[in-house]
């Protein structure tokens, strides 16, 4: 009996200690909120600052990967990743997966370029447009645009194409082309206001629960100036 008993005991001990790893990986995991990697600008920065803030206050850590980014909203829709930390309102009409929390985050403008002066978009063949970013198509869509989409990768090519004639026009967010390569990039072309969007947080609909909380402790940051202090920090 003692001998069976000494035996068992430590096949035992070695079970509780992987169920005890486990529950305890498993808790580790529940309390991250995991989003893809922004492209590096200014409101990228303040975006991941305040909701590291309000997921904190919320006892989350927030979790940024790298992952593909014209993917990255199908694939937070299916649930590989919590949500998307900032997108324009209504791309839930598209990705049913996703909930906004409504509070915006920041405004930006979508604007084109192009060579000639007095020219409007329905007068176009050939316009370029950042892929992954669906504002820029709705927009192209919601406003008639019966020309060529070409979808690219870095406002680098867009603009190449553009100086090279190869399109008509390139349409750009505002924050994708940073400050101090602004007045150079745009300098020989034609610039054209289009529309201005307000950003906001997404997560996926299993998190529904959360986005009442997350509400208030955004509302909350903003009225402690948090908000505006993270915003002068990152130069917004």
């Amino acid at each position: 009996m003692h001998h069976i008993f000494a035996l068992v005991l430590p096949r035992l001990l070695l079970m509780a200690l992987c169920c005890t790893l486990g529950n305890a990986y498993g808790a580790s995991n529940s309390t991250k909120m995991t989003f893809n990697r922004p492209m590096d600008t200014a409101q990228a920065r303040f975006v991941i600052d305040l909701m590291s803030h309000a997921y904190a206050q919320l006892g989350y850590e927030l979790e940024i990967i790298d992952f593909d980014h014209p993917l990255a909203l199908a694939a937070a829709d299916k649930g590989e990743l919590d949500g998307q930390l900032g997108r324009i309102a209504n791309i839930e009409s598209r990705y049913e997966n996703l909930l906004r929390v409504d509070f915006p985050l920041f405004k930006f403008e979508l604007f084109m370029l192009t060579r000639c002066h007095y020219c409007n978009l329905q007068e176009l063949s050939r316009v370029a447009i950042r892929n992954g970013y669906p504002v820029t198509e709705q927009y192209l869509h919601s406003n008639n645009f019966t020309g060529q989409i070409i979808k690219l990768e870095s406002v680098a090519a867009q603009l190449n194409l553009l100086a090279q004639n190869q399109v008509d026009a390139v349409v750009l967010l505002d924050f994708h082309l940073q400050r101090r390569f602004q007045y150079r990039a745009e300098q020989p072309f034609a610039r054209h206001h289009l529309q201005d969007y307000y950003s906001y947080h997404y997560v996926h609909k299993r998190h529904k629960d959360k986005i009442p909380k997350l509400l208030a402790v955004l509302q909350g940051l903003e009225a402690s100036g948090v908000v505006a202090q993270l915003r002068k920090k990152h130069g917004l």
